[in-house]
């Protein structure tokens, strides 16, 4: 796994914990089973774009894109 997927799966566990809801309460709200959630929070399995997408939406969150601090340098030297 890159940091990058790490973090955000970190993040999305967080957000879980702050709404105190269970891997079975998201399971539920996303429309998957439990053992799809604590698989993807172990990094076991990795969710396909629209999952990923599911996930973030029903913890409230969106996804922001950003450029990389050393795609930024390769620009400017270019």
């Amino acid at each position: 796994m890159n940091n990058g997927y790490e973090f955000m799966v970190h993040q999305l566990i967080n957000r879980r914990h702050s709404l105190n809801w269970s891997q079975e309460e998201l399971a539920h709200r996303i429309g998957c089973t439990k053992s799809l959630i604590h698989k993807w929070e172990q990094y076991k399995r990795v969710p396909s774009g629209f999952m990923l997408g599911c996930w973030v939406d029903a913890l409230g969150l969106q996804i922001t894109v950003h450029e990389k601090e050393t795609s930024k340098r390769t620009a400017a030297e270019m």
